[in-house]
């Protein structure tokens, strides 16, 4: 994603959240972890973001799966039997 991309983002962001401010250093810093992320993917996700929540998203919270959760890496099995995760 270009930086211009992120601009645009962000500045929605602006437009749906009225206290979320940004400046140049805020969108370099967006712009370094962003930059490897698709523009569509990423506008989707904010899209959804706003639809439920009150407050500003973190960078997370427009790069996550768009299936609701946080995606954990690796595979996690709790067996209730033993109380541990295999």
């Amino acid at each position: 994603m270009t930086k211009k991309e992120i601009y645009k983002l962000m500045d929605l962001i602006q437009v749906y959240y009225e206290r979320f401010q940004f400046d140049q250093h805020k969108l370099d810093a967006w712009h370094l972890v962003l930059q490897k992320y698709s523009y569509d993917k990423v506008h989707k996700n904010l899209l959804k973001f706003v639809v439920d929540s009150p407050h500003p998203p973190k960078i997370s919270d427009v790069v996550q799966n768009s299936s609701g959760g946080r995606f954990i890496p690796g595979e996690f099995v709790l067996d209730l039997a033993k109380g541990e995760g295999n």
